[in-house]
């Protein structure tokens, strides 16, 4: 049976969700600081306005900030601004990280159909996050995969991975071999099984790792993973 309680991309959108609310909060705050500045001054031209007519015989006044007091408000705002920005383009990415795993969602269906167990995001301990895709065959086979949107070529550099634009070769920001050899572990605590199959699925990259495999992890592309797991088993 396969668990449905968590749909394909579901945590990414809901992570998307959280960060464009996020945006949304810093884009109002640099507009109220924007604002801020000339509501005090006219809160403090009225209290002293007030004081004067109660007092005839002391001259109404103006309170004049100067420049650099309006100029720090607009720097503050500026910084939310540039802020809120940086959040909502995190949210596009996170967006288009979950149109993936919906994509992948789609084609593992068929293994569904077939018997396969497939659980999405998820949760694990060990500050490890959540795991993309679960799965379990009917030969009782348990994999763990995590996606990767990076575009470009996956190639192996002794045992790291790298990424091949052009004729540069860049690493990766994380050792993401290692971090889904820590999933498959903690996936086998948790779920109690014998043993936990790790593998790494890029959906924008084309992987040229020789036999799919590094440091005991398979490296796959997108477009090889449900024939890849059913020739697995």
């Amino acid at each position: 049976m396969s668990n449905r309680s968590r749909r394909a991309g579901q945590n990414i959108r809901e992570l998307a969700l959280r960060r464009r609310f996020k945006a949304v909060a810093s884009f109002i705050g640099a507009g109220l600081l924007i604002t801020l500045p000339f509501l005090l001054v006219e809160i403090f031209n009225n209290f002293f306005n007030q004081i004067a007519l109660g007092n005839p015989d002391q001259p109404q006044t103006s309170l004049d900030m100067p420049l650099v007091f309006y100029l720090a408000f607009v720097v503050a705002a500026l910084s939310l601004v540039v802020n809120g920005v940086f959040i909502w383009q995190q949210a596009n990415r996170a967006d288009q990280g979950a149109k993936g795993e919906e994509e992948i969602g789609r084609e593992l269906s068929s293994l569904e159909h077939d018997g396969w167990s497939i659980e999405y995001g998820m949760r694990l301990g060990n500050k490890l996050g959540d795991a993309d895709i679960v799965c379990i065959s009917p030969r009782g086979k348990a994999y763990v995969i995590d996606f990767k949107s990076h575009k470009g070529e996956v190639i192996a550099d002794g045992d790291q991975l790298r990424r091949r634009m052009g004729k540069e070769k860049y690493p990766f920001e994380k050792d993401f071999i290692n971090q889904v050899m820590k999933q498959a572990l903690q996936v086998r605590k948790q779920k109690d099984l014998k043993f936990v199959t790790p593998i790494l699925a890029f959906s924008s990259a084309r992987v040229s790792v020789p036999s799919n495999k590094l440091r005991n992890v398979y490296i796959v592309e997108k477009v090889k993973l449900v024939s890849f797991l059913r020739s697995l088993g």
